[in-house]
């Protein structure tokens, strides 16, 4: 099973991706999906419901923004992969328990990437995490992406990779491949084990651009 782990959809509220056209898109690209919404579980049902018909595994996820101890400094980003509920943004450790609490997969994103939310407690605290994001289509160099890779193998951290996608032609271009996986709690346990490989490609910097303007509205949804 090919697995995007780390994508978007019109609920981030920077994304312009409709649930069928993820779906659509999955299904070209031959990949199976992680909804990652920022902050955000409202597109698990429908994309879900829209995946088993397409024959399209749908991991729920969440991307959550975490902050200090005083709910005043940001920490950085944490993705939770195969949640059973909603996970509150606030203190960094208190939203890795609530992962915890639902055996949940704990990834860091864009680890390496300081143009962007990185979880900066990351060289202090990966014991207390299960990946890390080795590959982000997103990333603006592929330095960050090599440094993420090297922080993983250095420390024996598994390894996740995704597109990021917050637009439909980016969706597939990074996947984690994870061999003899024939259901979502398969891929859960070989995920968490390392048992899988990365592949990806990095996306032009215009995806910034247009990030930028989706957040203005100045671009729309659009189903396939």
């Amino acid at each position: 099973m090919k697995f995007d782990c780390h994508m978007h959809s019109f609920r981030s509220g920077d994304s312009i991706n409709l649930p069928k056209t993820i779906i659509h898109k999955a299904k070209e690209k031959k990949v199976s999906i992680a909804i990652t919404d920022h902050n955000s579980i409202r597109s698990w049902k429908e994309l879900t419901s829209l995946g088993q018909k397409a024959g399209v595994q749908v991991i729920p996820g969440e991307e959550i923004m975490t902050f200090d101890e005083t709910n005043q400094k940001i920490t950085g980003e944490l993705i939770g992969l195969f949640l059973n509920e909603l996970v509150k943004s606030g203190y960094y450790m208190e939203v890795i328990d609530s992962m915890r609490e639902q055996d949940a997969l704990i990834v860091v994103p864009h680890p390496f990437d300081f143009l962007r939310n990185n979880f900066f407690s990351l060289k202090k605290e990966w014991k207390k995490v299960d990946c890390i994001e080795s590959f982000n289509s997103r990333c603006y160099s592929d330095s960050f992406n090599a440094k993420a890779k090297a922080f993983a193998e250095l420390h024996g951290i598994p390894q996740t990779a995704g597109s990021d996608a917050h637009f439909p032609e980016e969706i597939g271009s990074a996947f984690l491949e994870v061999p003899k996986a024939d259901s979502l709690e398969d891929a859960r346990k070989l995920m968490k084990k390392g048992k899988n490989s990365v592949q990806g490609k990095r996306s032009s910097v215009m995806v910034h651009v247009k990030t930028f303007f989706a957040k203005k509205g100045f671009f729309k949804p659009k189903n396939y």
